[in-house]
């Protein structure tokens, strides 16, 4: 009985610290390596790891303690899906004594660095916007100061740090809210305004080209009525990380209902309209692979100067070209 208020004095404490840690304006990354250090100081832990997972993106280790890199790149390249998914309709944590369940261990063997693993735990903490964190954590010689509770001050530590994750102060912090959408993931269109206004402005001193493109979803709302939103904000997320991936570092793209909008800084029409044509042909391609039919995608673009010398003239030729091109038929870009 001693061992078990010791325990829940602790996770109290934990909790009490991290709460004001975490509210003096903390990032996420420093509140979650303020739980690493913590588990393994106050808990024992051998190893512990946060899975961050983004819609249907490949999951990736965002913060890790007690794993070496060459580990964290394995568990990169081959993240650990069938237990993220055991994990995710779970209310609580998953918690395996592998001294009295032994045979449970080999299921979960390959996400053990260290040998003779005694006591494994993971939880999903559901955040904002259909992302989540998992935490993964193990202890070779056995959680410390803790005995029959504690999943039970496990399970509360880790809501608790859930609630952190949801609440204002962090989601500013950790997308930017001032400039980031939150369902793609991309900058809103109020920053894309004032980028592109700069970049008009560079554009002219320097004398150079940037090209627009104003890329539409076409029958978004047809699927939101008949599957729900999230599968609507799915499929903005699948879109979103393709161009994302096919764009520079240097671009800007921004989302807005049911338009994706990219600037392209010092290219012409041609050069921007090949890096459109490769991300309306991959999603094309994905929503053959998942029989999804009823969305697809158009999109215009305009030339800043050879199409008009002010924004909302660029805008508007995108937008006409792309109407131009949906009425041509779906995935046509112009």
């Amino acid at each position: 009985m001693e061992e078990n208020i010791k325990c829940a004095d602790l996770g109290y404490n934990f909790i009490k610290e991290l709460l004001n840690f975490a509210f003096q304006k903390k990032t996420v990354e420093e509140v979650l390596h303020f739980v690493n250090i913590g588990f393994e100081f106050t808990f024992g832990a051998t190893a512990i790891m946060f899975v961050y997972r983004k819609y249907n993106a490949e999951e990736r280790v965002e913060i890790s303690r007690g794993f070496s890199h060459e580990f964290v790149k394995k568990t990169n390249e081959t993240p650990p899906s069938a237990l993220l998914q055991e994990i995710a309709p779970l209310k609580d944590g998953l918690y395996i004594d592998f001294r009295k369940d032994v045979d449970k261990y080999d299921k979960y063997s390959y996400l053990f660095e260290h040998e003779n693993v005694s006591e494994f735990y993971a939880y999903e903490l559901k955040t904002a916007y259909t992302d989540s964190y998992s935490v993964i954590i193990y202890s070779v010689a056995g959680f410390k100061n803790c005995e029959t509770d504690k999943t039970e001050v496990f399970d509360t530590i880790f809501s608790v740090i859930a609630y952190i994750l949801n609440s204002n102060k962090c989601v500013q912090t950790m997308r930017d809210c001032s400039q980031i959408d939150y369902v793609s993931g991309l900058n809103n269109f109020k920053y894309f305004h004032e980028k592109l206004f700069q970049e008009m402005q560079k554009s002219t001193n320097e004398k150079s080209r940037l090209s627009v493109s104003l890329i539409s979803i076409n029958q978004l709302n047809k699927l939101n009525s008949m599957n729900g939103h999230q599968a609507g904000d799915k499929n903005i997320g699948i879109i979103a990380n393709i161009i994302k991936k096919n764009i520079r570092a240097f671009d800007t793209a921004s989302r807005y209902g049911n338009k994706f909008i990219i600037l392209f800084p010092n290219i012409g029409r041609d050069a921007a309209k090949d890096i459109i044509t490769s991300i309306l042909s991959e999603t094309e391609n994905i929503f053959k692979k998942e029989n999804q039919s009823i969305l697809s995608l158009n999109a215009g673009i305009s030339t800043f100067p050879d199409d008009g010398n002010n924004e909302r003239t660029i805008l508007d030729i995108a937008e006409g070209r792309r109407i131009d091109a949906r009425r041509m038929d779906r995935w046509v870009c112009l």
